[in-house]
């Protein structure tokens, strides 16, 4: 490909999140906002009554999972924190052999592009490490790890309402 034929490729691209992954969400959360004035952060527990059809390494997940999540706005970039609670994800196996630190980098993909989007990484060798969906929100987390030192996670990107309740935002104001 050339460097016109990127270029042209990536004007219309859309990079929505990029996600670190922490073993103390409270800590982290409050680095940010202390040393990067990075917050407020929407905190969700995500578990097996939240979040439907998580498949990890193409296998559906039957047993209870669980894992903090916080996210926030930069401009017009989301930044998501993960961290690990328990259950059978990504997150605690990277964690452990990585530490915290960067995880993913997210790219909007329009429903329409779903499918063939996947294929595509497929048809390069690489595959969907976890999936799964959160009301109308569904993500694939691809194995890129090998090749460009971290992962790449497709979504579509809706804007979710949250039934009431389920978001704490940090830094808590209401203790």
């Amino acid at each position: 490909m050339t460097n016109k034929e990127l270029a042209e490729l990536n004007k219309n691209r859309k990079i929505y999140q990029f996600c670190c992954i922490t073993g103390d969400i409270e800590k982290t959360m409050q680095a940010w906002v202390d040393y990067l004035k990075i917050g407020p952060w929407q905190v969700r527990h995500f578990n097996d009554k939240t979040m439907t059809s998580l498949t990890v390494g193409g296998k559906k997940v039957e047993e209870p999972f669980e894992m903090i999540i916080a996210i926030t706005m930069v401009g017009d970039m989301e930044i998501e924190l993960i961290q690990p609670v328990h259950g059978p994800t990504i997150y605690q196996e990277f964690l452990d052999r990585r530490g915290p630190g960067l995880f993913h980098i997210k790219e909007k993909i329009a429903t329409e592009d779903w499918d063939s989007t996947i294929q595509e990484y497929a048809d390069k060798g690489i595959g969907v490490m976890q999936t799964g969906w959160f009301f109308d929100d569904v993500h694939a987390y691809m194995d890129t790890e090998p090749t460009c030192d971290f992962v790449w996670e497709l979504g579509n990107c809706p804007i979710i309402d949250v039934p009431e309740g389920m978001t704490r935002i940090f830094p808590y104001e209401d203790e």
